[in-house]
C-alpha cells in the first residue's frame, strides 16, 4: 500500500509541476503574441504617428518627408490631411472610391473603427487630422470596454484564476493517478509476494496485462525450482546419511577388532603397533563421516536441537577439563578466564561442547610448534547476547582468508580449497551457531594467532524453540 501511495503522489506533483510550467510558458506566449507580434515600426498608431509628425506645409502645398513615405510603402497604406472644414486637402495614394470631404458624424465614426471597409487610424495635425488607411481585410479592429472596477480588481483575479488551474489539475491528476495506481497496485503486491516466495496470481487485465502474466510466470518457476532444491537437498542429506550408516557398521568391526588386536599379549610387539595404528586411522575416519553427517544435517536444517538452560561458565569448563583429561601435551597451555559467570543460554549442550572442542583442537592441529591457548567467557547484558572465545597466540592466517574458513570445502563460495585437514570444523562450528540464532566471528593477523568467538542470544527464560 505504502509503494503505491508513493506513486501515486510523486505522480500528482510531476503533474502540478508540469502544469505550473505550461501555464507560465503560455502567458508569456500570449505576451509575445499580442505585444511582440510585429516590428514596433509596423504598428499602425506609430505609423499614422509618423506620417503626422513627418507632414508639413510648404506654401500652398504639404510635403511628406522620405522616413514617412517609406512606412506607408512597407505597410501599403495610404494617407489623407483633413482640414477642419471637412475637406481632404491632401493626400497620398488615396483610394478613388473614397470621398474627398467628411462630416463630423462621419469622423467620429470612422475615427476609431473603419473607413468604408478600410482599417484607418487617425492622429491630430497643426492643419486638421491625419488619417492613414490599410487595404481591405488587412487588420482587424475590436475595441473592449471593461468597468474600472474590475480592472481594479484583476491583480487579485489573475492570481485566483491560477490557484483555481491549480487544484483543478490538482484533481485531475489524482483521478487518473487514483485510475493508474488501480492497474498497478495488484502488480506492486505481486513482486512484493514474489520477495516473500509466496504463491502469486495477477489477474491479467488492462494496460499490464502482460506484465502480470510475466509476473505469475515468475511465480509458477520460482515454485517449481523451490520444491525442485528441497527435494534435491533431501535427496543429499538422506544420501549421505544413509552412506554414513552403511559405513558405521563394517567401521565399527574394524576398531573393534583392531582394539583387541592392539590389546593382544599373544601378538608380537610391532603387530600391536600395527593395530594400534589401525584403530586410530579409523576412529579419525568414523569421526570424519560424523561431522559429516553432522554438517548436512544443519545446513538443510533437519538436526533437531534439544535445548535446554546452560551456564556458559559451566559449558567452558567442561571444553577445558575434557581437552585436559584427553593428554594434552606439554607445548600447549590451556587456560580458562571466566569473566562473567552468570551468563545463561539456551542451546544444545552436546552440539555446543563439539563446537568448542573443535575450536580447541583447530588451534592444537594448525600449531604443531606449540601455543597457548585461552578460553573466554564475556557477557554483555545490554545488548542481549553472550560470548564464548578461543584464542591461541599461534601463527594465524591472513584477514583475506577467513571468509573461506566457514564455508564447506568445495562450495563455490570459496577462494581457494581447504588447504589442512578436511576443512569441517570450522564450517560445523558456524552451523552450530547459526542454528542457536547466533554467530561464530573470527579474527587473526599472520604471527598473531587465531581468536574464534561464538555469539549467543543471552536468555533469563527456561528453554524454548
Amino acid at each position: 500500500m505504502g509503494g503505491s501511495f508513493r506513486i501515486l503522489w510523486r505522480f500528482v506533483g510531476v503533474t502540478l509541476v508540469i502544469s505550473f510550467f505550461l501555464l507560465i510558458l503560455n502567458f508569456f506566449f500570449l505576451g509575445w503574441v499580442f505585444y511582440r507580434g510585429g516590428e514596433p515600426s509596423d504598428d499602425p498608431q506609430a505609423v499614422v504617428r509618423t506620417v503626422a509628425e513627418g507632414l508639413s506645409r510648404e506654401g500652398d502645398h504639404y510635403v511628406l518627408d522620405r522616413r514617412a513615405g517609406a512606412f506607408l510603402e512597407k505597410n501599403d497604406a495610404w494617407a489623407m490631411l483633413i482640414d477642419r472644414d471637412g475637406r481632404v486637402v491632401w493626400d497620398r495614394s488615396l483610394p478613388e472610391d473614397l470621398p474627398r470631404s467628411y462630416s463630423m458624424t462621419d469622423v467620429a465614426r470612422f475615427s476609431r473603427y473603419y473607413l468604408m471597409d478600410y482599417p484607418v487610424f487617425s492622429w491630430e495635425h497643426g492643419e486638421g487630422l491625419v488619417v492613414v488607411g490599410y487595404p481591405k481585410d488587412s487588420l482587424a479592429k475590436y475595441i473592449y470596454t471593461f468597468p474600472a472596477d474590475w480592472v481594479r480588481d484583476l491583480l487579485f483575479r489573475i492570481p485566483a484564476l491560477l490557484l483555481g488551474n491549480i487544484a483543478l489539475a490538482l484533481v485531475l491528476a489524482l483521478l487518473v493517478g487514483w485510475r493508474f495506481i488501480r492497474s498497478v497496485r495488484p502488480l506492486i503486491q505481486g513482486i512484493h509476494a514474489l520477495a516473500k516466495e509466496r504463491i502469486v496470481h495477477v489477474e491479467p487485465k488492462g494496460v499490464f496485462r502482460d506484465l502480470a502474466r510475466s509476473i505469475n510466470q515468475a511465480s509458477l518457476l520460482l515454485q517449481a525450482k523451490n520444491e525442485a532444491l528441497k527435494e534435491r537437498d533431501e535427496a543429499r542429506s538422506n544420501w549421505i546419511a544413509g552412506i554414513s550408516h552403511d559405513v558405521r557398521t563394517p567401521l565399527s568391526m574394524v576398531l573393534g577388532y583392531a582394539s583387541e588386536l592392539e590389546e593382544s599379549e599373544a601378538l608380537p610387539q610391532p603387530e600391536r603397533e600395527k593395530a594400534r595404528i589401525i584403530r586410530r586411522q579409523g576412529e579419525k575416519l568414523r569421526n570424519l563421516i560424523n561431522d559429516l553427517n553432522l554438517v548436512s544435517m544443519l545446513e538443510y536444517e533437519m538436526q533437531p536441537l534439544k535445548r535446554k538452560r546452560i551456564k556458559l561458565s559451566a559449558l567452558a569448563r567442561r571444553v577445558v577439563s575434557d581437552v585436559l583429561n584427553e593428554g594434552l601435551e606439554e607445548k600447549y597451555a590451556l587456560e580458562l578466564d571466566v569473566a562473567d559467570r552468570g551468563a545463561i543460554i539456551c542451546g544444545d549442550e552436546g552440539l555446543l561442547l563439539r563446537a568448542l572442542n573443535n575450536l580447541v583442537h583447530n588451534s592444537i592441529r594448525h600449531n604443531p610448534e606449540g601455543c597457548r591457548i585461552l578460553v573466554q567467557t564475556a557477557g554483555s547484558p545490554d545488548q542481549g547476547f553472550c560470548s564464548i572465545r578461543v584464542s591461541d597466540d599461534g601463527k594465524g592466517i591472513p584477514p583475506d582468508d577467513l571468509p573461506d574458513l566457514t564455508q564447506l570445502p568445495y562450495s563455490s563460495k570459496r577462494k581457494r580449497p581447504a588447504p589442512h585437514g578436511h576443512g569441517l570444523g570450522l564450517p560445523m562450528v558456524a552451523r552450530i551457531a547459526k542454528a542457536h540464532q547466533g554467530k561464530l566471528v573470527l579474527r587473526s593477523e599472520p604471527g598473531r594467532g587465531l581468536t574464534a568467538e561464538i555469539r549467543l542470544p543471552r536468555t533469563d527464560s527456561g528453554p524454548g524453540a
